[in-house]
């Protein structure tokens, strides 16, 4: 905001009055009084004044209070994005640290390579009596099944080597996991976590949060990571 905006140009005497009003026009627009402003706008006041009409010694004070009030809430202001720089720089620290970790990731689908058998976990809030494990290929066709009995609440680990019923080994290539139980004559699905790899670390600005990029290119907060420990 100008100063000459908020003195009379008519005359270079301003009184409390007319600062009373122009400040309280200042306060009413769009614009906000920053502190190099306020420091000029009160200087000239003080230089400027009616002899006949000086400023009051509460008014005095009151500008002052003013003023204090203003460094107050800039120097929190100030405080508060130096805080908020140092949580985010805090938090993209700790993703960078995470860069090559195994991760969960829910997920179905899985890489077979040749000789790496595809390992996966399931987080059972209860036993099962049975669960079917199975394995499909990219073309939906069913290649591995397996009945898991007695299976106890916790984590359960699942693997597969590669090979199918008749032990034969399959190609490398996209693959689908399942696991199965039975509530009421009806086949439930039980969500799968795979292992996959942190490969980069981003800012996301629009929901300020830490976002990190897995091997199979899906992209997850920090905030719900895992270890996933094999």
């Amino acid at each position: 905001m100008a100063i000459n905006a908020i003195i009379p140009s008519a005359t270079n005497v301003l009184t409390s009055g007319e600062y009373a009003e122009a400040q309280s026009k200042a306060a009413a627009s769009d614009e906000n009084l920053g502190r190099d402003a306020f420091l000029t706008l009160f200087t000239a006041q003080l230089q400027n004044q009616d002899p006949l009409s000086p400023m009051t010694n509460e008014a005095f004070v009151s500008q002052l209070a003013q003023f204090s009030s203003l460094e107050s809430m800039q120097s929190v202001d100030s405080s508060m994005q130096s805080m908020t720089e140092g949580m985010k720089s805090d938090r993209f620290l700790l993703g960078a640290n995470l860069l090559g970790t195994k991760i969960n990731v829910p997920s179905e689908q899985a890489q077979l390579v040749e000789g790496n058998p595809i390992l996966g976990f399931s987080n059972l809030d209860e036993g099962h009596s049975e669960l079917v494990f199975s394995v499909s290929d990219a073309k939906g066709e069913p290649v591995y099944e397996e009945l898991l009995e007695n299976v106890p609440a916790g984590n359960l680990r699942l693997k597969w080597t590669g090979v199918n019923m008749a032990g034969e080994l399959q190609p490398a290539g996209s693959y689908s996991l399942s696991l199965k139980t039975s509530e009421d004559g009806r086949a439930v699905e039980i969500p799968i976590n795979m292992p996959q790899i942190i490969q980069s670390v981003r800012w996301n600005e629009a929901k300020e949060e830490v976002q990190v990029e897995v091997a199979n290119g899906r992209v997850l907060s920090l905030a719900s990571l895992e270890k996933f420990n094999i």
